[in-house]
């Protein structure tokens, strides 16, 4: 959509927070994309209609209109809410997913059981059910594992919820608590995907990026560990468990720790940087090359 005083035509983008994380490292300051905060993980930015770049903090500061204003614009143009089937909506054109994020009185009259949630899951994949529907919430949640599964890029597992003061985290524990082991394992299947993102757009020669993996316990419990070359300066993501490799000696020892554990241990020498998602440096040696 072209706006008068503009130079350029835009068409609206929604962002994760972890992709922005990523992006204020490779790309900042003015090159930064220029954003409206949603609600949760959740962001509205606005590309160029025709390369699909990004608008920059740099371009918007420049720009006649509050860009608050043209990403309402943007999102006025596009398509009406799809219908629910059986309690679920699930949105596949960006802008109608922009639109919902910016102007929520577009789920009036949609036909889902309770206050509106909405899954960010991806760019082109949003799903929307009725705070009170555990069914449709089954079918989300099948969605997002469906997602990762196919290697689609991914956005956000962490629900909103509509509230009378805009939209806000869902607390899912509370609202659907049979429901904790399908949560728990699709947020850390995201996790495990965002960190891949991170590392591929900022590894580096003189520290290890450490990415996680997914075990599935005996109990059908779904947990993240990542393992740490001991004495290798590196990055390490929060996971559930801590496998350690120390090649001091004669072969390869192993030990596990909890997160905490691990953190405890190393006390102040392990920093916590301001990564998102978020890493912890861990002291060491330069890593070798293969």
């Amino acid at each position: 959509m072209a706006f008068e005083g503009l130079d350029v035509s835009v068409v609206p983008r929604v962002y994760g927070a972890n992709e922005l994380g990523v992006l204020a490292i490779t790309a900042p300051g003015e090159a930064h994309p220029r954003v409206q905060y949603a609600g949760g993980e959740l962001f509205v930015g606005l590309d160029q209609a025709g390369d699909r770049a990004a608008v920059t903090e740099g371009q918007a500061e420049g720009w006649p209109q509050p860009f608050a204003d043209v990403v309402a614009s943007a999102v006025a143009t596009s398509s009406a809410l799809p219908d629910a089937a059986e309690g679920l909506v699930v949105i596949e054109d960006e802008a109608t997913a922009s639109a919902v994020l910016i102007d929520p009185s577009r789920l009036a009259g949609a036909r889902i059981a309770g206050a509106p949630v909405v899954f960010g899951l991806a760019r082109d994949r949003f799903a929307i059910v009725g705070a009170d529907d555990e069914p449709a919430a089954v079918r989300v949640l099948d969605l997002a594992e469906e997602l990762y599964d196919a290697g689609t890029p991914l956005v956000s597992a962490h629900p909103i919820v509509l509230t009378d003061d805009g939209w806000a985290p869902f607390p899912w524990r509370q609202g659907f608590p049979a429901l904790e082991m399908r949560f728990e394992r699709v947020l850390r299947l995201f996790s495990v995907r965002a960190y891949e993102a991170q590392t591929a757009a900022l590894q580096r020669p003189d520290v290890r990026y450490i990415d996680p993996k997914i075990r599935v316990l005996d109990t059908g419990v779904t947990t993240t560990f990542a393992a740490w070359p001991k004495g290798v300066a590196s990055l390490l993501p929060v996971v559930d468990n801590v496998i350690i490799a120390d090649s001091s000696g004669e072969g390869t020892q192993l030990s596990v720790a909890t997160m905490d554990q691990f953190l405890e241990a190393g006390g102040d020498a392990i920093v916590r940087t301001g990564l998102s998602p978020l890493r912890y440096f861990v002291p060491g040696d330069v890593p070798r090359t293969s």
